[in-house]
């Protein structure tokens, strides 16, 4: 049976994916694209998120949001691992990371306590 696609039903889902393409963008409109660890980072990170938001249209898996979990953890410490040069891309990448730590923290823990996530 094929996989079928749905639009987000649910807030997080809308902002993780808002977040995955001002990831993608925020190198040049934050101007820190010349500092190649951070722009690579960022992109590559960026494109990440996307997809896993992409997998969970066709149907939600807890492992989705395991993943997004080491993505925004890997945001986090990024910095320090990749030794980034300009300021602003360090701070966006701690501060999108800690986002979107906390909403797919949040989406399994409202999966694991059988509650409904709002739409």
């Amino acid at each position: 049976m094929p996989a079928s696609f749905h639009v987000p039903k649910h807030w997080q889902d809308w902002v993780s994916w808002i977040l995955g393409f001002w990831l993608l963008l925020s190198p040049w409109t934050l101007h820190y694209s010349d500092d190649s660890p951070a722009l690579r980072n960022a992109v590559i990170v960026g494109f990440l998120l996307i997809f896993a938001e992409v997998v969970t249209l066709s149907a939600f898996r807890p492992w989705e949001e395991w993943a997004t979990i080491l993505i925004g953890a890997w945001l986090i410490v990024s910095p320090f691992v990749l030794e980034f040069i300009h300021p602003m891309g360090t701070a966006n990448a701690i501060i999108i990371g800690a986002i979107v730590l906390l909403l797919s923290s949040y989406e399994l823990w409202r999966v694991s306590t059988g509650r409904k996530i709002e739409s």
